[in-house]
């Protein structure tokens, strides 16, 4: 009798251990299912492995309260970034740029929100999860969508679809907010809330939009005085992002050099940077055409003067600045504690990127050539040396794999399987996945790429 009582007891700490967990569907097909039955919002959580092995990585997942939070009010679907099947439409549909990430969807498919995930904590989850429920009690963007597709163009309509295309981290509402100020009055125009909402959907820099706005310069100045760094910073972002996809989608020269422009412009204090991002911009929008012939060019000139001078030292001294920048922002923030009644303690954490961006960007553009330059010599040789700098700078699995295929592509077969090699081992030996490498490795050894 003691046994059967000990085996009863054990299974039901067994099912009890495996409810104290957040449920999730198979498929996201399946879970979009799911949702509308129950009519519930979507929860999709996109992993990734963690850049380096981290026992607490998932420690907010496994909270009770945001374990009860999530099964109670949402439906879930998880999947791994690395899974491109399960992962890639999803990623692309709602523009998911940043790992690990939540995308919360209501019940009608409508986009809610898609952040950051932080996962090692459960107060930002909770957070997160409690304006997702909020969002999802109001009118759904589907019926938003639907509304205007209909020809609602009322000022009240279009500034309630645009205030919720920003909630839902929209940002490309340049189309909306042009239909927008057709029904403002000049005096609207003198309004600093209706100023500052026009600049927030990221009006196109040489639209109607953007130039109602700055009409009255004193609001103008106000605005880039009083609103907190952040929000100027999004406003500008996304005028120059509205403007060059604008000017890709159209194949629209003059608004390229639009959003240049603009972006050369934010860097008032700083004409170098300024003039390296102008340059940037213009190559975003070659390549986004597919003009190969500008691209090449222009790149080649450009990744010389601003990449190939870098020393390991200045990333340093950048990575440096970094860190104190981070720590004496956290310590501005920190919150005293009060241990007894004469000791008051203050403490805080931060975290700063420290990756390379130079080294990526260097990267990015040796991988750009090796697969646009076709086998034109000279391009291949530069793109060559960027590679190898990328590497001396940030000697990453992914780095030595771009400088692999450009030496191979220049039939140095034998240095390209050693840097090959590199990838593969540098891979493993920092436990990530080193599969894609082997099989590069493999090919480049068989003379097969």
């Amino acid at each position: 009798m003691k046994k059967k009582i000990v085996i009863v007891a054990a299974l039901l700490m067994s099912i009890c251990m495996q409810a104290q967990q957040i449920n999730y569907e198979a498929t996201f097909e399946k879970a979009k299912a799911v949702a509308i039955q129950q009519q519930k919002p979507l929860a999709i959580l996109i992993t990734i492995e963690p850049p380096v092995p981290s026992p607490n990585f998932l420690n907010g997942l496994k909270d009770e309260n945001v374990i009860e939070k999530f099964n109670t009010n949402f439906i879930n679907y998880k999947v791994a970034r690395e899974d491109t099947a399960a992962s890639g439409k999803i990623i692309r549909n709602y523009r998911v740029n940043r790992f690990p990430s939540f995308v919360f969807l209501d019940a009608k498919g409508g986009l809610l929100l898609s952040d950051i995930a932080f996962l090692s904590r459960p107060q930002p989850l909770l957070a997160l999860a409690d304006k997702a429920i909020t969002s999802s009690k109001e009118m759904s963007l589907v019926d938003y969508d639907s509304a205007y597709a209909a020809g609602n163009y009322s000022t009240i309509f279009l500034k309630n679809y645009i205030s919720k295309r920003q909630q839902a981290g929209l940002t490309d509402n340049a189309g909306f907010i042009e239909k927008y100020v057709d029904s403002l009055y000049i005096a609207d125009l003198n309004n600093y809330a209706a100023v500052l909402f026009i600049l927030k959907a990221g009006p196109l820099a040489e639209g109607r939009a953007y130039k109602l706005a700055h009409t009255n310069r004193n609001i103008i100045d106000s605005i880039f005085k009083i609103e907190p760094l952040a929000d100027r910073v999004a406003m500008n972002n996304s005028t120059i992002n509205n403007t060059l996809n604008s000017a890709i989608a159209n194949k629209d020269l003059n608004s390229a050099y639009a959003a240049a422009n603009f972006t050369r412009n934010s860097w008032t204090t700083d004409p170098v940077t300024g003039q390296k991002n102008w340059q940037l911009k213009m190559l975003q929008y070659y390549k986004g055409i597919q003009d190969t012939a500008n691209y090449l060019q222009q790149a080649a000139n450009h990744y010389d003067r601003y990449y190939m001078g870098i020393s390991v030292d200045s990333i340093r001294k950048k990575d440096s600045l970094k860190y104190e920048t981070a720590k004496n922002d956290a310590m501005q923030k920190a919150v005293a504690v009060k241990v007894n009644d004469s000791i008051t303690q203050k403490s805080f954490s931060f975290s700063y990127p420290k990756s390379n961006l130079d080294a990526t960007e260097l990267n990015n553009a040796a991988w750009n050539f090796y697969e646009w330059a076709g086998n034109k010599e000279n391009y291949l040789l530069k793109a060559m040396l960027w590679s190898k700098r990328a590497v001396e700078l940030e000697p990453l699995p992914a780095y030595y794999d771009t400088y692999a295929h450009l030496l191979y592509k220049l039939k140095l077969y034998d240095e390209a399987e050693a840097m090959q090699k590199k990838a593969m081992d540098l891979a493993e030996a920092s436990k990530k996945d080193s599969r894609i490498y082997n099989e590069e490795y493999i090919k480049i050894k068989k003379r097969k790429l």
